[in-house]
This record gives C-alpha cells, sequence and structure tokens, in this order.
C-alpha cells in the first residue's frame, strides 16, 4: 500500500486500512478479499486479522467499508445491508448503473443505515476553505469553465461533476474526456469566477497535491464525528446518487 511502513511515504494517510489504524475512536478489525493474499497482506501490514468470507468478517462490527471495483459495488452492499451495521463507507461511484444506484439508496433508507461516499473533495479542508470564500462573495459569480480529464466519467470525471455541484450547485455542460494513453494521466479544472481564477491541474507524472497527504484521514474523522452525533455526513448516499445522475444525463447527450 502506498502509505505502509516502510514505503517512505508513512506520514501520508491515503488509504483507509491508515486511517482506522490511526485513528482514536475506531479499532480495525480486519480485510475481507477475494484474493485471500491480498487480505492476508493488508492484515499483515495493519497488524490485524483478514476474513476468508464476506459474513465472518461482519461480526461484531459497526462501520464496513467498501473499497472495490466500481462494478461490484452493488453486489457488496447488497449484502451489507442484511447487517446492522451502524455506518457504510463506499468509495465512488455509489454503482456503475444508475438503476443499481437508486435501487440501493432506497433500501439503505429503509434499513435505516447511513453511507459515506467518498468524493474526496467535500472533506479536505482546503476546499472546505475554498467554499467558504465563495459563499462568502470573494470569488464573485461563476463565469466559465474548462474541464478535462480521462479515465471515466463514472470513476474519475464525477469527481469533477460533484465537486462543483458541491461547491456551487451547478449542473455542469461542456465536460470534456479525452482518451490518450490510460497510463498517462489528465486532470485539469478552471473555474473564471468574476473576480477569481482557481485552476488545479495534475497531467502525466505530476505529484499529487500536498493538500491530499491526509485525504482518508478526513473522510474517516467524519464517520467518527457523525457517529458521534457531532457533525454530519459530508457525502451521504443521496449526494452520490445526485452526482451519478448528473453523469447519466451528461453522458445521454452527448
Amino acid at each position: 500500500m502506498a502509505d505502509a511502513p516502510g514505503s517512505g511515504n508513512e506520514g501520508k494517510i491515503i488509504s483507509y486500512g491508515h486511517a482506522l489504524k490511526g485513528h482514536p475512536g475506531f479499532a480495525l478489525v480486519g480485510f475481507y478479499d477475494k484474493n485471500i493474499k491480498k487480505a492476508n497482506q493488508a492484515a499483515g501490514i495493519w497488524r490485524t486479522y483478514w476474513c476468508d468470507s464476506l459474513n465472518s468478517g461482519l461480526e461484531n462490527v459497526d462501520i464496513a467499508v467498501v473499497s472495490t471495483p466500481d462494478s461490484t459495488h452493488y453486489e457488496i452492499l447488497k449484502q451489507l445491508a442484511e447487517y446492522p451495521l451502524k455506518l457504510v463507507i463506499c468509495e465512488k461511484p455509489i454503482c456503475s448503473d444508475l438503476q443499481q444506484a437508486r435501487e440501493i439508496v432506497e433500501l439503505y433508507r429503509q434499513k435505516n443505515i447511513p453511507i459515506l461516499v467518498n468524493y474526496t473533495r467535500r472533506f479536505l479542508p482546503y476546499y472546505q476553505e475554498l467554499k467558504r470564500r465563495y459563499e462568502a462573495g470573494e470569488f464573485g459569480e461563476l463565469i466559465s469553465w474548462n474541464l478535462k480529464f480521462n479515465r471515466g466519467l463514472l470513476h474519475t470525471g464525477s469527481h469533477m461533476v460533484d465537486f462543483l455541484q458541491w461547491l456551487i450547485g451547478y449542473q455542469l455542460e461542456g465536460l470534456s474526456e479525452v482518451r490518450p494513453e490510460a497510463n498517462y494521466r489528465i486532470w485539469q479544472m478552471d473555474l473564471f469566477f468574476e473576480k477569481y481564477h482557481w485552476r488545479e491541474e495534475r497531467i502525466g507524472d505530476m505529484p499529487v497535491w500536498p493538500y491530499y497527504d491526509k485525504t482518508h484521514w478526513h473522510l474517516v474523522d467524519n464517520a467518527y464525528q457523525f457517529l458521534e452525533g457531532r457533525e454530519p455526513l459530508r457525502c451521504t448516499a443521496e449526494d452520490a446518487l445526485r452526482t451519478l445522475e448528473i453523469c447519466f444525463e451528461l453522458m445521454e447527450g452527448k
């Protein structure tokens, strides 16, 4: 794992294992993966247990984390809904199919199990300060934008959709997916306000921005504060569903 002990990135918290292991409000119980070797490896890194089945891993736990390929979220979330969990944390998108996502959101509403979805920018102090400044009127109105990405609209571009939906409530037009080699990253956001220009860019081998070094810590801490009744979830299942709906509207409009 990228932030595992001995990786050289121990100061970063960019995995769920690191965040949950290090947070004083949680005890990391274990890992489950269909590939037992991967589960065993993760358990060894974070000094906990691995499970040979999803059922055995869900005994006496309060939170489950779904950090698997997008196409697997639906079936896993359906299984998790059968357990008395207090919270499920899920990677984005909540599902890769819109109807399945709507089904999951309704199922969890009926079960009264909240879902926290990892649209990263909602959790980081850097973006929260950006939102505060916008809402204070420091930037003026958004007048133009230029957005480019690769690696898929649902998996990658949905971050842009969710970010602007959260920041200013805009439904996007003009979102551009480019398709170079998959291992060459393209991520570029230019927002032109009346009194401010904001850019975020990561091209090719450019490093991740320093304010991302504790992404999963902030997400896990939001989960903890929510369970303690101190703050709301920063990205609910309903938030993630709305982002997915916009993505499918964009795809249908092409």
